[in-house]
């Protein structure tokens, strides 16, 4: 039986690596410090937190609007739908895990539909960023969340699957079933999935889900 589905979103749900670094562009912040701000955190020179908190400043006193406009902007991978209209008629929750921002999970949680989600939220004020960020999800934290998102929908690693592209996926891949990596990012996140898929559409995951399904029922 199949009861829970954790997507990571960057480069697995949407066509763009990092929705940060889309909106910096359009913004035209990377330039600014988004750029450095990446090279400091990659270097090892500040924290997680401290990236993401750095990022936001670089939006400090912008519409919260206006942002939310920018990551409507953010283009689906082709497939989306249709995997999660598959996984919602076999009865499995589906849930994003994702250490982007949360103006993103929301959009797909209206327009697609999820049963929850855990992001990075940008804290506002009258509308307005503030420059802070709750960071609910860093790059080495998701295996953490996974477990309280086991508890929450009272499910267990042997009823869950995972699909992701980047290392931060690797702790979730470890405890799930069914882990896939989408188009990884690297061989190492390869050698961590069970199922490899390399395509445009992410429908193709499909019969690999319903494969498990089937192993399962005939369990």
């Amino acid at each position: 039986m199949l009861k829970l589905a954790v997507f990571d979103v960057d480069g697995t749900l949407t066509k763009v690596e990092s929705c940060w670094r889309f909106v910096h562009e359009k913004l035209r912040t990377w330039e600014k410090g988004g750029k450095r701000n990446a090279e400091l955190y990659f270097n090892r020179v500040i924290s997680y937190e401290e990236w993401a908190r750095l990022d936001a400043s670089l939006w400090r006193g912008l519409s919260i609007e206006k942002i939310r406009g920018i990551v409507s902007e953010i283009p689906y991978m082709d497939g989306v739908r249709e995997v999660f209209s598959f996984l919602r008629e076999s009865n499995v929750k589906i849930v994003l895990l994702t250490a982007g921002l949360s103006l993103l999970a929301e959009r797909i949680a209206g327009e697609i539909g999820v049963d929850d989600y855990v992001a990075n939220q940008l804290e506002t004020e009258n509308g307005r960023v503030t420059g802070r960020v709750k960071v609910r999800v860093s790059v080495s934290n998701k295996g953490e969340v996974f477990e309280e998102l086991m508890k929450r929908f009272d499910a267990k690693p042997y009823e869950c699957m995972a699909v992701g592209d980047d290392e931060t996926m690797i702790p979730v891949f470890r405890k799930v079933a069914l882990s896939i990596a989408f188009n990884p990012c690297s061989v190492k996140v390869e050698k961590q999935a069970k199922i490899v898929v390399k395509a445009r559409n992410l429908k193709e995951i499909i019969p690999y889900i319903k494969e498990f399904m089937k192993r399962k029922s005939n369990v």
